[in-house]
């Protein structure tokens, strides 16, 4: 009986021709039943915790000074109801906007109230965060605790309205006839007078300015005009304010269990 000689492949023999095969598109001889890819896309693995966002959308912040107190705070978000830090005085956050016509009463909210071109302003009290002027002041009292913005076509009276920053919109020509108190000056349109101003004095390039100025700071943009006495100082500034007052702690409740007998 005629002997069968067995053939001996070492192993790097058995990678080379598994590595040529591969190459001529036979698949890997070493395992046949390997899976066939196909032109099918596979699905994108599902994304891990913690994947970084390509944009993110920050909480909104605004600053909010009580009418009692004058203690300021900075909001972040939607809120409802406002509680003051300084005084507990409470106040509801709503935006209000007035109605066309005559308008007589007593608002206040820690938001802001716009008074359209429409109204009138017969008689009563408005208190608010921000007010926005747009209509005329014809005997109702205006106390702004942050800011008033007057635009073209308002009629603003100064003896009763009260604030702590002031916009003056593009194509007014503002003459207060006494001396103007306040934090921060904005002019996008003309004003002509005295002011003394704890911040800045800011002028657009539309604005325009004339008079006498004392202040802790001064902006001019290009194309902005000033004609002015200048007294700009840092030591014009208030001092810092004090710090949140902290919360009474609760005193420690007695433990009703005797102590242990020696």
């Amino acid at each position: 009986m005629a002997s069968k000689k067995t053939k001996v492949v070492d192993g790097f023999t058995a990678i080379r021709a598994a590595q040529e095969a591969a190459r001529h598109g036979h698949g890997d001889p070493l395992r046949p039943d390997a899976e066939k890819k196909t032109d099918t896309p596979r699905s994108q693995p599902a994304a891990k915790a913690g994947t970084r966002i390509g944009k993110s959308v920050m909480p909104t912040k605004r600053e909010i000074i009580c009418p009692q107190c004058g203690y300021v705070s900075e909001v972040t978000g939607k809120l409802q109801l406002f509680v003051c830090q300084g005084c507990r005085h409470r106040m509801k956050l709503d935006d209000v906007t007035l109605p066309e016509g005559d308008w007589s009463g007593e608002l206040e909210t820690g938001g802001d109230v716009t008074v359209p071109a429409g109204t009138r302003l017969k008689g009563g009290k408005i208190t608010a965060n921000d007010i926005i002027l747009h209509g005329k002041m014809e005997g109702t009292e205006l106390r702004a605790s942050r800011r008033v913005r007057v635009f073209a076509g308002a009629a603003i009276d100064w003896v009763r309205t009260a604030f702590r920053d002031l916009e003056i919109g593009p194509g007014l020509n503002i003459t207060p006839g006494k001396p103007l108190d306040a934090r921060h000056i904005e002019l996008h349109g003309a004003f002509c007078g005295n002011l003394r101003l704890t911040g800045t004095l800011t002028i657009h390039p539309s604005g325009d300015f004339s008079g006498q100025v004392k202040a802790a700071g001064l902006s001019v943009h290009e194309g902005g005009g000033l004609r002015a006495a200048l007294d700009i100082s840092p030591g014009h500034a208030p001092p810092p304010q004090p710090p949140k007052p902290k919360s009474p702690s609760r005193p420690m409740r007695k433990s009703l269990t005797p102590p242990p007998k020696p």
